[in-house]
């Protein structure tokens, strides 16, 4: 199929939706439910589908169902570089990559190779430790080898990709993002991809002042929720619905039913202490109380994400915006201000855009 060149990589790969023969061989396929495949044989592979033979007959496993996958032979440093990224070690996934013997791998574990290596520095980028602009220019490289377009990898990336770019936050990024984030959306039989395409066109939304549009969103993601669409990341994107929906609330006035809401999160447990989700929640609701008048506590809630929840960039940078505006305009502190603005450049001072 002739692909047209517009300068974005999602207009190729909207060009592109044909199913790719894939290499045959076994495979690990891990579904977000908790179900193992094993001993699958991959026989084709698109962006949205795996066709594989296991146990005898032939199962077409949509990818939005796939959490990961092992490939059977594959150098062990492959799978060590996986298992580095729960836990966000970005510059050790880079290191044991490095070590991996392009010799030992098939064309599916070559993509596999290259996506963790995007995975990782995109991963810095959030973290404030590489320029997101650098990483968008080694996506856009990424997203133009057809190879990667029909591995199933390539919605992953793509909500990367959209998320970096709201974190740019331009008029040209966040078109950008919007693509992006639609092209989830639209994923064949993948509630889970919808939903994250969903939240993140709402995102955009409320980074623009539309309410409306937001709370259209993250409603339908709840809906999704409550009807067992999104079993394996429930919790997940109710949370961050949740968050959304409040957003929302306080573009429409409504600070204390947005208030109320997200303490009715924290109430349920909906996720562990120690997930790092929960800076969401906290800037959530420190947006909400600071637009409730009420300086000192959103101050509070903002300082959890700063002292707990500080790994993904976007957020930390927001809380720290946040209180630093708050020291300085409502609560008349200048040494508490200063002292956070230090905080932000040492921390990400000089790394631009």
């Amino acid at each position: 199929m002739k692909r047209l060149l517009v300068g974005c990589f999602l207009t190729i790969a909207m060009l592109t939706l044909s199913v790719a023969q894939a290499q045959e061989e076994k495979c690990h396929i891990t579904r977000y439910s908790g179900e193992l495949v094993r001993n699958a044989e991959i026989t084709k592979m698109s962006k949205d589908l795996i066709q594989v033979n296991a146990s005898g007959s032939t199962e077409r496993i949509p990818v939005g169902d796939v959490k990961t996958i092992m490939f059977t032979g594959e150098p062990a440093e492959l799978q060590e570089a996986r298992d580095f990224l729960p836990d966000s070690r970005f510059e050790d996934m880079l290191d044991k990559l490095k070590e991996v013997d392009p010799d030992q791998l098939t064309e599916n574990m070559k993509r596999e190779r290259d996506f963790l290596i995007i995975r990782a520095l995109a991963g810095r980028a959030f973290n404030g430790s590489l320029p997101i602009s650098d990483v968008i220019k080694e996506m856009d490289k990424y997203f133009k080898k057809e190879e990667n377009q029909n591995f199933y990898r390539f919605y992953e990336v793509t909500e990367i990709y959209g998320d970096l770019n709201v974190l740019i936050g331009t008029d040209e990024a966040l078109t950008k993002a919007g693509n992006a984030f639609t092209m989830l959306s639209k994923a064949k039989d993948a509630p889970i991809l919808k939903a994250r395409g969903l939240l993140g066109a709402s995102s955009i939304a409320i980074a623009k002042g539309d309410a409306a549009t937001a709370t259209k969103a993250c409603k339908e993601v709840l809906s999704m929720v409550k009807s067992q669409e999104l079993e394996g990341v429930k919790a997940e994107m109710e949370v961050s619905a949740s968050c959304g929906l409040a957003r929302a609330e306080v573009l429409e006035g409504k600070t204390e039913q947005a208030i109320k809401d997200i303490q009715a999160i924290f109430a349920a447990s909906k996720i562990s202490a120690e997930d790092p989700l929960n800076a969401r929640l906290y800037n959530a609701l420190g947006y909400a109380l600071l637009a409730s008048k009420k300086p000192k506590d959103a101050a509070i809630a903002y300082m959890h994400t700063h002292l707990l929840y500080s790994g993904n960039k976007q957020l930390h940078m927001e809380a720290l915006d946040a209180m630093i505006k708050i020291f300085r305009q409502e609560l008349r502190d200048e040494k508490r201000a200063a002292d956070l603005e230090g905080i932000k450049a040492a921390r990400y001072g000089g790394k631009k855009k």
